[in-house]
């Protein structure tokens, strides 16, 4: 492995676009683990409202 986590053996362009599609997966990881936790305070507020 060579620097910042990409493979050996890559061109200079494939090494741009294979970071840039990693940074679009963290960015859609991040995105649902956020409306994860949206989803979880809003069932737990739901269910203390109940009661």
């Amino acid at each position: 492995m060579s620097g910042r986590g990409t493979p050996d053996g890559m061109t200079e362009e494939e090494k741009r676009a294979f970071v840039r599609r990693r940074r679009g997966r963290n960015w859609a990881v991040l995105i649902a683990l956020l409306a994860l936790v949206a989803l979880f305070y809003f069932v737990a507020m739901a269910r203390m409202s109940v009661h």
